[in-house]
């Protein structure tokens, strides 16, 4: 835990420098600062990721997969990540499934770390955020997922930017590795839309419906993702997440009382539609749909931009003596917030159901036990 709480630390106080010398004019020192504070992070951020083994509740079935996918047996994962596991394998000569999870590691955290640039208003609240969310962390785990969730978060740029094109080719990469991905072409094209009071009363009138009929509900999710029947989660059940609707009301809350809105034909007017709707699309899924069995996983697509549209809504409040009074204590209580859903996320990082902690690392631990016996062991 205390190096999960330096490598945020480090991080954070990285990307506090990226922005102080945020508008330094290229190549003045300030500017050599900032690209060299932008490495550092990805450097804090890939070190521990690359370095890790059996650290995370899937570690041995991905090392499982990798083999399955290597020699063109059933493996339950998609084209990407087949591709990708067989070509790394037989350039190597060997199984290196240290260096898959090396690539899948570097890849997820350059991908997440522009999207951040790109989007966030203020680098260093955003990043805070990331990391207090918990989303680095988790990212040891159903690493194909996040990488299709950074490609997917990528692809939302494009969208916001109107580059059609790039947003439909991303999100197709992105379902290459997670098949998850492709439910963005829907959603982020209808959270993109300025909504009227009677389509967001639709959405919960929808949302109702979608739990009465629940069970049919369920019949038509595994005719169009089959792979959910029989598995573990589909048999324990799922329950509602209080923590995220908790989450998603608060943002919902401080977007009602900031009632930010900008021209929709800038960027950042975009933004502010695009987040809000993320935001209340999520929360609906939470309600109405927490029987779904990667509920979140389908809401992390949308509640991610949370990390950006705090900072935005924050920035927002009249520069008035009140309104500045007003943005500094609702900034502490956010940075608080934050700070104990970190505390949260870290106390539930033992189970066997996260298993991020203790970490481990292939330079002082052997992987002891793996599912498949071309690696070694038994599972």
């Amino acid at each position: 835990m205390v190096l999960y709480l330096l490598i945020s630390a480090a991080a954070v106080a990285a990307a506090a420098i990226v922005n102080k010398t945020e508008g330094m004019r290229a190549g003045s020192r300030g500017s050599l600062l900032r690209r060299s504070c932008l490495f550092l992070i990805a450097l804090i951020l890939m070190v521990p990721a690359i370095l890790r083994q059996e650290t995370g509740n899937d570690y041995l079935r991905y090392v499982e997969f990798f083999h399955l996918a290597s020699i063109d047996a059933y493996v339950p994962t998609e084209a990407g990540f087949n591709w990708l596991a067989k070509a790394v394998y037989g350039l190597c000569g060997y199984e290196n499934y240290l260096l898959l999870f090396a690539i899948y590691a570097a890849m997820t955290i350059l991908v997440m770390l522009t999207v951040i640039r790109q989007q966030a208003e203020n680098f260093c609240f955003s990043f805070f955020l990331f990391m207090m969310f918990g989303y680095y962390f988790q990212s040891f785990n159903t690493m194909r997922y996040y990488f299709a969730l950074s490609l997917s978060l990528l692809a939302m740029t494009c969208l916001l930017r109107r580059k059609y094109a790039g947003f439909v080719i991303l999100v197709l990469l992105a379902a290459l590795f997670h098949k998850t991905a492709l439910i963005t072409l829907l959603l982020y094209p209808v959270a993109a839309r300025r909504w009227k009071k009677r389509e967001l009363a639709a959405g919960v009138a929808l949302g109702l419906a979608v739990l009465l009929l629940h069970e049919k509900a369920m019949e038509l999710l595994l005719s169009l993702y089959p792979s959910w029947e029989g598995t573990v989660d589909l048999a324990a059940g799922t329950s509602i997440s209080w923590v995220n609707i908790a989450k998603c009301l608060a943002v919902l809350l401080l977007a009602y009382y900031v009632r930010a809105d900008e021209d929709p034909e800038t960027f950042r007017g975009r933004q502010l539609v695009m987040y809000r709707n993320s935001t209340y699309i999520g929360l609906l899924l939470y309600v109405f749909g927490w029987f779904i069995p990667e509920v979140s996983r389908i809401c992390y697509y949308l509640t991610f931009t949370q990390i950006f549209y705090l900072p935005m809504l924050l920035s927002r409040l009249p520069e008035t003596e009140q309104g500045r009074r007003q943005k500094k204590l609702l900034t502490i209580l956010v940075i608080a917030a934050a700070l104990v859903f970190f505390a949260l996320f870290l106390r539930t990082a033992y189970r066997d159901t996260i298993k991020i902690l203790p970490y481990k690392s292939f330079l002082f631990h052997d992987l002891n036990r793996t599912p498949s016996a071309s690696v070694g062991g038994s599972y």
